[in-house]
């Protein structure tokens, strides 16, 4: 009877459900954008997925707190992840989505997870004021990332916000507990940040939405991706609600002389190696570029933001680690870090754990470390899509450039100048 239902299904799915399209990239976004480009300075377009009820509270604060003073600036596309299986549930889901187009807020199943989404996010967009349109994605999990991305490019969103693949809670001692939801969302994840039109955000939640005012902290290393940070920690320092500061990590007087080389990981296996950008960069300029963005930030936000400079010790594993496990922050925002500084680059022959969001979301979401903040990890859109190249060891040395080397075909290295 299986194999019968299976023989059956499988060409229905496959009538009724129009595959998703290669990626192709038409457009270019991030939020730096809307501080530059007059035809989108006025709106903030964000994809939001979820994959069920849990990921719902974090995500209703999270937006609240990146919403405008201007109530009319943000708009919110809210993508449903089904996974597409051979069940007659999910072809029933197809053919609902094909005719109605958002079957869940179409009062399609009247269960829990339905009725939860809806009453939240319908009442959230009453209330809020905030323009939300819902979708559905129904795609086997091997091409889910095609279906996010291609409503990221149709929609002109300026970032994507994607839910971590575990999920913490505490137990009733205050016992840290960690469940994994699915190995293949996490797979989901990694393709939607290789090929995604515009940035992209993960939340790890630790139960952002368990406080009315929020304490944010964005950890400022320097490069594109934590640029992209403090151009979104800029947006919620106008809340009236939110407490922003900026941590600004400098390295210590006498260690920025040295100069350090990445060379790609030998091992076949790169799922415990971070990887950096293989572009070659002008360090001097991201440096400027790094000066200009916190010098902008404190002369908009004077009074409404706070931002501190703070000296990395020999092992910045821990400067980061005392912010995370401080209780001092409801919301920690980092860059991924694929153009590094030196001083994340310091930490490129770490054992990774979630390579997916660099060093530093790597040591914020791991387990077992005492953080209790939330991390949300961006990763601002690159336009000229630079390949980048799982490290593993570092060699300290005076180097300059890109040069080859006899057992990988690339190297990056960093100057003295790259501080």
């Amino acid at each position: 009877m299986a194999l019968f239902t299976t023989f059956i299904t499988s060409p229905l799915v496959m009538a009724i459900y129009k595959p998703a399209r290669g990626v192709s990239v038409r457009t270019h976004r991030k939020l730096r954008d809307l501080s530059t480009t007059v035809s989108f300075k006025d709106e903030l377009r964000v994809l939001a997925c979820v994959h069920g009820p849990a990921n719902v509270p974090s995500l209703i604060s999270l937006i609240e707190s990146i919403r405008s003073a201007k109530k009319a600036q943000l708009k919110l596309f809210l993508m449903r992840l089904v996974e597409l299986t051979e069940r007659s549930s999910s072809i029933i889901m197809v053919q609902r989505a094909r005719k109605n187009g958002f079957p869940f807020f179409n009062r399609f199943g009247r269960g829990a997870w339905s009725d939860g989404v809806v009453s939240a996010f319908q009442a959230y967009s009453q209330l809020g004021r905030v323009s939300v349109r819902p979708t559905t994605a129904i795609s086997p999990m091997s091409t889910m990332y095609e279906d996010v991305c291609h409503t990221a490019e149709d929609q002109r969103v300026a970032m994507i916000i994607l839910p971590f693949h575990k999920q913490w809670r505490r137990d009733g001692d205050n016992h840290e507990a960690t469940e994994i939801v699915s190995q293949a969302w996490r797979g989901v994840n990694q393709r939607v940040l290789q090929t995604a039109p515009c940035s992209v955000a993960v939340l790890v939640d630790r139960g952002f939405a368990n406080t009315r005012t929020q304490r944010i902290c964005i950890v400022f290393f320097g490069g594109p991706d934590d640029r992209e940070a403090l151009e979104l920690g800029g947006r919620m320092a106008e809340h009236p609600t939110i407490k922003v500061t900026v941590v600004k990590f400098v390295e210590k007087e006498g260690l920025e002389s040295n100069g350090l080389m990445l060379k790609p990981s030998p091992s076949e296996s790169t799922e415990n190696s971070y990887s950096f950008s293989t572009a070659k960069m002008d360090r001097k300029k991201e440096k400027e570029l790094d000066e200009e963005a916190v010098a902008e930030f404190r002369s908009k936000w004077d009074g409404k933001a706070e931002c501190v400079e703070k000296v990395a010790a020999n092992n910045i594993v821990e400067g980061v680690l005392a912010i995370g496990s401080s209780g001092d922050h409801d919301l920690l925002i980092v860059g991924k870090g694929r153009f590094p500084s030196r001083m994340v680059a310091e930490l490129a022959d770490r054992h990774a754990e979630h390579a997916e969001l660099g060093p530093i979301g790597d040591i914020l979401a791991s387990s077992g470390h005492g953080v209790v903040s939330s991390v949300l990890v961006i990763q601002q859109h690159d336009v000229a899509h630079s390949v980048e190249a799982p490290v593993s060891k570092v060699v300290h040395g005076d180097y300059e450039g890109f040069v080859a080397d006899e057992s990988s075909s690339t190297v990056l290295e960093m100057s003295k100048e790259s501080v």
